[in-house]
C-alpha cells in the first residue's frame, strides 16, 4: 500500500528538466519545419509521424509524469502506440497502392495513359465522356480542351528551348510536389501527357483544376484512381504555357 501510494503522489521535477524537454519539442518543430520542405516520396508520412510521436512522447514522459508513474500506465501507453502504428501500417499498404490496377478493366495502369478500354487501347480525349455501355464519343470543345481561359484550340510552333528551361524550373518548383515524369506519385506521370491532351486542356488544366474536376468527366475518372485532388498553383497563362513547352519537349525528346 506504501508503494502504491507513492508512486500515486505528485512528481516534482527539477526546473532544470522541464526546460530540457522544452527546448527537444522546440527543436523537433523546426526539424518539422525543415523537412516540410523536403519530399521524402512514400516516406513523407513515415518521416511526419516519427517527429510526431517523439514530440508526443516526451509529454508524455515529463510533463505527464508518465516516466514516474504506476508502470502499468506505460505498458497502455506502449501497447496503444504499437496498435496505432499496425493500424497505420496496414492502411498505408492499401493507400500507397491504389491506382496500381484500373478499376474498369482491372487491368494494370500503364504509365502514359489514363483510362482503357478493355482490350487496353488508351481512350482517346474525344471519348471520355461515358455512356450506359461505358463510353461516349464526342467533339465538344470542353471535353477536348477542358474548362479555363483557353477559349480556343491552337497549334503550338517548334519547341522552344528556351521556354523549356523555364517551363522547367516551374515545374520542379510546383507540379513536382505530386507529379513526376516516369513514375506515378500523388499524381500520375506526365511524360507523354502532351500525346492524349491537347495543348489547350493541359494549360487549361494547370490554370483552372478545380472546375474541371468538378465538370469534366475524364478528370474525374482520373482522379478516382489516383484518390487525390489537383490544387490550384496560382500560375500565370505564360508560365502554364512554359510548363506545357517542357512537357512537350519532355515527350518529343524523350530518349535522344
Amino acid at each position: 500500500m506504501r508503494n502504491q501510494a507513492a508512486n500515486s503522489g505528485p512528481h516534482i521535477l527539477p526546473l532544470r528538466i522541464y526546460l530540457g524537454v522544452a527546448g527537444a519539442l522546440l527543436l523537433l518543430t523546426a526539424i518539422t519545419i525543415m523537412v516540410a520542405r523536403e519530399d521524402f516520396g512514400s516516406w513523407n508520412l513515415v518521416v511526419a509521424l516519427l517527429i510526431a510521436a517523439t514530440k508526443a512522447t516526451l509529454v508524455a514522459l515529463f510533463f505527464m509524469h508518465l516516466k514516474y508513474d504506476n508502470r502499468i500506465y506505460s505498458v497502455i501507453f506502449v501497447g496503444a502506440i504499437l496498435f496505432l502504428g499496425i493500424f497505420i501500417t496496414f492502411t498505408m499498404l492499401d493507400t500507397l497502392n491504389r491506382g496500381d490496377l484500373n478499376p474498369l478493366t482491372k487491368m494494370p495502369i500503364k504509365k502514359y495513359a489514363a483510362i482503357y478500354e478493355s482490350n487496353g487501347r488508351p481512350i482517346p480525349v474525344n471519348e471520355r465522356i461515358y455512356d450506359v455501355s461505358g463510353r461516349i464519343v464526342s467533339t465538344d470543345f470542353f471535353l477536348n480542351n477542358g474548362y479555363g481561359p483557353i477559349k480556343k484550340e491552337f497549334l503550338i510552333d517548334p519547341i522552344n528551348d528556351e521556354l523549356v528551361s523555364k517551363g522547367a524550373t516551374i515545374f520542379n518548383k510546383t507540379c513536382y510536389r505530386c507529379h513526376r515524369l516516369d513514375e506515378r506519385f500523388t499524381g500520375p506521370p506526365l511524360r507523354g501527357v502532351t500525346a492524349y491532351r491537347s495543348p489547350a486542356f493541359i494549360m487549361n488544366m494547370i490554370l483552372n483544376p478545380e472546375e474541371n474536376i468538378r465538370r469534366h468527366a475524364g478528370v474525374r475518372a482520373l482522379q478516382k484512381q489516383y484518390y487525390t485532388v489537383m490544387t490550384n498553383q496560382d500560375l500565370s497563362i505564360d508560365e502554364a504555357r512554359a510548363v506545357l513547352e517542357y512537357l512537350r519537349s519532355a515527350n518529343e525528346r524523350h530518349g535522344e
